[in-house]
Order: C-alpha cells, then structure tokens, then sequence
C-alpha cells in the first residue's frame, strides 16, 4: 500500500471563501479518482509545528495507482487552476507500507 501525504498552507492574501471553495473540492476526491482506498483531509492543530494549516493522506494499493492518481486530468486541472494559486508551500510525501505490521521502514536506504 501507499500512502501519499500533503501538507499545505494557504497564502496570506487568500480569502476565507477561496479557502473554503478549495476545501470543498476534498470531499468529491475519492468519487473523481478510484484509484484512492482512503482519503483524509484536516486542519493542523500541532502545538508544536503550525507551519502548515492543513494536510491530507490518500491511501491507494500501489505505485501505478498513485501515478495514475497524479498524471489524471482531474488531478492536474486541480492542482494548476485551483492548488497552486492560492498555496504559498506545501510539502508532498509518499511511502509504501505494509498494513498491520511494524516493518514501517522496510529497507531504510531503498
């Protein structure tokens, strides 16, 4: 499995209604792209670290389902017209993992 992780923050001149139109799109994600197993989105609430506002984490079964994912049409038209004009920085990670064991590294240099 994999999990595909993104943190975002918004830029400072974007308006409560542009945040809320984008947050919006989340819920019809797994709907548009069958390829997600899970889908989560919320609001960073760290005490520690509030550099990011929000993440999500999409689950999928494998690296071609995340490729897919990522080269779709949907994808793309949301990411350039919609994501990134608003988002001041963001960082993005994806990792395979194995449900239900603690062989979270697998190979820790691979």
């Amino acid at each position: 499995m994999i999990k595909h992780i993104v943190m975002f923050r918004f830029r400072r001149e974007v308006t409560a209604d542009q945040k809320r139109a984008l947050l919006m799109e989340y819920p019809d994600f797994p709907d548009l792209h069958p390829q997600m197993k899970a889908f989560d989105i919320g609001r960073n609430r760290s005490r520690r670290d509030s550099w990011f506002d929000y993440a999500f984490v999409i689950e999928l079964k494998s690296w071609d389902d995340l490729d897919r994912y990522l080269e779709g049409a949907e994808h793309e038209d949301h990411v350039v017209s919609r994501f990134r004009p608003l988002i001041e920085d963001r960082a993005i990670v994806s990792f395979e993992y194995t449900p239900g064991t603690h062989d979270f590294l697998g190979d820790p240099l691979g």
